[in-house]
């Protein structure tokens, strides 16, 4: 075993894996080692030794040692004692790891398994997205609020004064605006003054649609009074739909 025959081994092994930098530095350094001790079958030596040598961070030399490990260059063994440094050796061979008999030789099968293991265990685990599950209290405002609300606005004089509506009749209207919506979700989450808007704009829409009453005459003339009897209740839901669409119920 020479420097020159595992050089070559090297050069060889990158045609067939891509190796870091970080890895080829490594492997380089255990070669210098190796020579140093004058070309041993195995020989230890510390994480710390070699991370500060190459200047990288424990975590990195590890990475680097798999990819070593794993294309068939370097054997590796590492000792449970604290006492005894890990244990390496340079493998004269570009065979997988994992095509020698582990019978014949310890370190490849078992010993890439378990770096392999300590490998995994660096794995940055993979950030879980949290779904962010959006609760949606539908709140709805109200009767009294509302109407409370919108009698204080400007608009509550304008409809009154406009459509000659004493307070309890546009109240009245302001009941079924109200119980009509409720009733299709349509103020769910809607504010004091989304509600009053909408009331606002309703409302002449609502008595456009209503018939016309006939005067004492027999003539048709117009309702001046909107005000709804107070024996009536005013309709809700589906019904009070159908009525602002002029659909006619069969029975």
């Amino acid at each position: 075993m020479n420097s020159y025959l595992l050089t070559a081994q090297l050069r060889r092994a990158r045609r067939r894996y891509r190796l870091s930098a970080v890895a080829q530095a490594l492997y380089y350094e255990l070669v210098a080692i190796a020579n140093d001790d004058a070309w041993p079958d195995t020989f230890n030596c510390s994480n710390a030794e070699l991370f500060n040598a190459i200047g990288v961070t424990e975590n990195t030399l590890i990475h680097a040692r798999l990819e070593l490990i794993q294309c068939g260059l370097i054997g590796y063994k590492s000792n449970k004692s604290k006492r005894t440094f890990s244990e390496y050796r340079l493998l004269l061979s570009t065979a997988s790891p994992s095509k020698f008999d582990a019978k014949a030789d310890a370190y490849p099968a078992a010993d890439v398994a378990a770096d392999t293991a300590d490998y995994n265990k660096l794995k940055p685990k993979p950030k879980l997205k949290k779904e962010v599950v959006a609760v949606v209290v539908n709140t709805v405002i109200s009767y009294a609020d509302a109407l409370r609300f919108f009698t204080a606005t400007r608009n509550h004089h304008l409809l009154r004064d406009k459509f000659g509506l004493d307070d309890d009749g546009l109240a009245a209207f302001f009941k079924t605006f109200y119980d009509s919506k409720v009733d299709f979700g349509e103020l769910d989450g809607k504010t004091l003054t989304d509600i009053g808007k909408n009331f606002y704009y309703w409302l002449p829409k609502h008595l456009a649609a209503q018939p016309s009453a006939p005067n004492k005459k027999g003539c048709v003339k117009k309702q001046n009074n909107y005000q709804p009897k107070t024996a009536q209740q005013p309709l809700r839901g589906v019904a009070a739909a159908m009525q602002f669409a002029e659909v006619q119920m069969r029975e």
